[in-house]
């Protein structure tokens, strides 16, 4: 119980404590608390305002450590590095006979993988970087040499477009002039197309898309016919007796889809 020490001795105590002592005539007295000394303002200095500016002044020295007074070495940073200078490539002028031997070798390579037309072959010449006039003699060579002949590529592509694809005269005289093929050699080719050949063309290529359409009414078989022969260049009349040969051979089914 005499631990216990009650609120009211504590103020007893604090009231009988004496005071600081006043400083005396020569200005010294006894230190304040930490804790119940005055705060300065901001801003304000215990050694006045110059030692502010002084230390300002200063305050570019590097700083000390507290073991040593050495300054305190900063960090060197290494200035950026150059990028190293690239070397452009140096342009080789090379003479009219090695130009133009460059763009006859691609030619060449061209002609290797697909036939081409004189005319077709002139541009390309000439897109690759001949002249118009090195380009006619480079095309008259090829001719002596056996790479061009557009009498062949006629007959080559009126074969191919009327056994094969089954297309009309009219449409593969189209697809010729538009491979620039002079028209002599297009009307000869196409002289071996008379017209019952071309109504043997068009009734084997309706034949062969009924067998393709047997899912769907007669109709609409018809009408598919109809358009499908058109697309190919034949005319009205055989296109209609075409349809009418290739209906009679149509097989019916059990099975009927309407579109």
């Amino acid at each position: 119980m005499n631990d216990v020490v009650s609120l009211d001795s504590v103020r007893r105590r604090g009231r009988s404590r004496p005071s600081a002592p006043e400083s005396g005539a020569d200005g010294a007295g006894t230190p304040e608390p930490a804790e119940f000394a005055p705060r300065r303002g901001r801003g304000s200095h215990p050694a006045g305002r110059d030692a502010v500016t002084e230390r300002t002044a200063e305050s570019w020295e590097p700083e000390r450590t507290a073991e040593s007074s050495e300054p305190v070495d900063l960090p060197f940073l290494a200035p950026a590095r150059m990028a190293e200078p690239v070397e452009l490539p140096v342009r080789v002028e090379v003479s009219d006979e090695e130009r133009l031997e460059r763009v006859s070798d691609t030619v060449v390579r061209a002609l290797g993988r697909r036939q081409l037309s004189s005319a077709e072959t002139h541009d390309l010449l000439v897109a690759q970087g001949a002249t118009g006039e090195e380009a006619d003699g480079l095309v008259a060579r090829y001719e002596e040499l056996g790479y061009l002949n557009d009498f062949a590529l006629a007959e080559a592509l009126v074969a191919r477009l009327s056994e094969r694809s089954q297309k009309s005269r009219a449409v593969i005289a189209r697809e010729l002039h538009a491979r620039k093929i002079p028209s002599e050699f297009v009307g000869v080719a196409l002289e071996n197309l008379d017209d019952d050949h071309e109504f043997e063309l068009a009734v084997e290529a309706a034949v062969k898309r009924v067998g393709q359409l047997s899912r769907y009414d007669d109709e609409t078989v018809e009408r598919r016919l109809n358009g499908f022969l058109a697309r190919r260049g034949f005319s009205s009349g055989i296109v209609r007796e075409a349809t009418r040969r290739a209906m009679a051979t149509r097989k019916a089914t059990n099975r009927v889809r309407f579109r």
